[in-house]
């Protein structure tokens, strides 16, 4: 477990506000203080749990790590002396226009969170759930690298992969609120004809891993450590991150003749980083977009791996709740 603050400045009076936020991921939980103005003053970070074998690999099961968290957060809003006015949290699942989870892909869930983190919050204190990709997408459309754009397609590249479409700083999130399944994509036959599955088993973190344990030799768990190898020389760490950076990067200038988007962001923990992977999405991008007059740039999304953070923390606000009900 990490703990991180920012400390009140010398004479600065403790009754300080601010929203406490979650962004549950399939590899950790992570949970912050955020002020109204985005500025993390206080974060944790915890293991997300494995479910057992009979859960089929999920993750949190009955989403007791997302409690744990919220508690622990709330405990150190109180230690710190930080009024809670609201709490906000991002999954990775489908979420509906109700704030409700309706799909069990990543979380071994059997209760809704937004009941959970209800439980245990202050009676009346209000409760917001909201997809984790919309969450980054509103984070960096409100403080970050989107903020003055009209538009952009935000894209997280993590454990795993989504995408939303931001429109006048609010993330699309479509009729049933499955506006984000960019990793259900097929992989482009240009890259890799043989391949059978989707593009998030392709090119997320964890598909990485994968597509490289399966090369033989020890398990490789993600991207980080792929890469490690493939700067130590290793060739099949090397193809496995260049064709997944290939196939993003296809697929992305394909999304920009049907969207044509101001700008494509780049966020997620994978995504905000730099190497092969990244040089291959690139220049894969660049050749499909060939023929178009000034392409969308892409960007790397400022505000990191705290995006999604800072994002729940506007969930509440019924403007940002209103955004991911559009």
């Amino acid at each position: 477990m990490n703990t991180s603050s920012i400390p009140a400045p010398t004479g600065e009076p403790s009754g300080r506000t601010a929203v406490a936020a979650l962004d549950v991921g399939g590899t950790k939980i992570a949970a912050g203080l955020v002020t109204a103005d985005g500025t993390l003053l206080h974060r944790r970070e915890l293991p997300t749990a494995t479910a057992t074998a009979a859960g089929g690999g999920l993750r949190d099961p009955g989403l007791t790590g997302t409690a744990r968290a919220a508690r622990a957060l709330l405990d150190d809003a109180a230690r710190l002396g930080v009024t809670v006015t609201a709490l906000g949290a991002g999954f990775p699942e489908y979420v509906d226009v109700d704030g409700e989870l309706t799909s069990r892909e990543v979380l071994a869930w059997d209760v809704q969170p937004a009941a959970v983190l209800a439980a245990l919050a202050a009676p009346g204190l209000p409760v917001a759930v909201g997809s984790d990709v919309r969450c980054g997408a509103l984070g960096e459309a409100r403080h970050g690298v989107g903020r003055g754009l009209p538009d952009f397609l935000y894209v997280s590249l993590g454990t795993g992969l989504s995408s939303t479409v931001v429109l006048d700083g609010r993330p699309v999130a479509g009729r049933r609120g499955e506006a984000i399944a960019l990793g259900e994509w097929e992989v482009p036959a240009s890259v890799d004809r043989d391949w059978r599955g989707n593009l998030e088993q392709y090119c997320s973190g964890r598909g990485i891993g994968e597509r490289r344990t399966a090369c033989g030799g020890s398990p490789v768990p993600g991207a980080r450590e792929v890469t490690a190898l493939a700067l130590s020389g290793d060739p099949d760490a090397a193809r496995v991150l260049d064709t997944a950076g290939r196939a993003l990067g296809t697929v992305l200038g394909h999304l920009v003749r049907v969207l044509d988007p101001s700008a494509i962001v780049l966020g997620g923990g994978l995504g905000t980083g730099d190497g092969p992977l990244h040089a291959a999405l690139r220049e894969a991008y660049a050749h499909t977009t060939r023929t178009r007059p000034a392409p969308p740039p892409i960007r790397r999304a400022a505000l990191g791996p705290d995006a999604g953070l800072i994002g729940a923390a506007a969930l509440p606000a019924p403007s940002g709740l209103g955004a991911l009900l559009s």
